[in-house]
């Protein structure tokens, strides 16, 4: 799994490339938590998953703990440039009602009231 994690004003913008399923979930929850806990000012968190091409249910639950701590922060849980099964993965897991989707980098940023 490949992880990147940027910021931009009071959202971490983490991209992430492979498959987020059960072998990678660890690296990530501990990567974005770390993260997370040095960036006491970010409120906001945005999934770049233009470069998943599988989820499965350790995946959903890496993304609905980091949910869980961001709703903690009163901010706002972003998925952009999901794929076409990625993105119907999250909708029939009921991800839509926890995150908006967005295509573009800065929709997403306008989405979470551009901070």
């Amino acid at each position: 799994m490949d992880i990147e994690i940027k910021r931009r004003g009071k959202a971490l913008i983490v991209s992430l490339g492979g498959e987020l399923d059960l072998a990678s979930a660890a690296e990530v929850k501990e990567m974005v938590d770390t993260a997370l806990a040095e960036n006491s000012r970010v409120y906001h968190l945005i999934w770049d998953l233009e470069h998943v091409g599988f989820i499965d249910s350790s995946g959903l639950g890496v993304l609905m703990g980091r949910y869980r701590q961001i709703k903690a922060r009163a901010g706002k849980v972003v998925a952009l440039r999901a794929v076409d099964p990625v993105r119907r993965m999250l909708i029939m897991a009921g991800m839509e009602r926890i995150m908006q989707f967005a295509d573009t980098e800065e929709q997403a940023l306008a989405q979470i009231g551009g901070r």
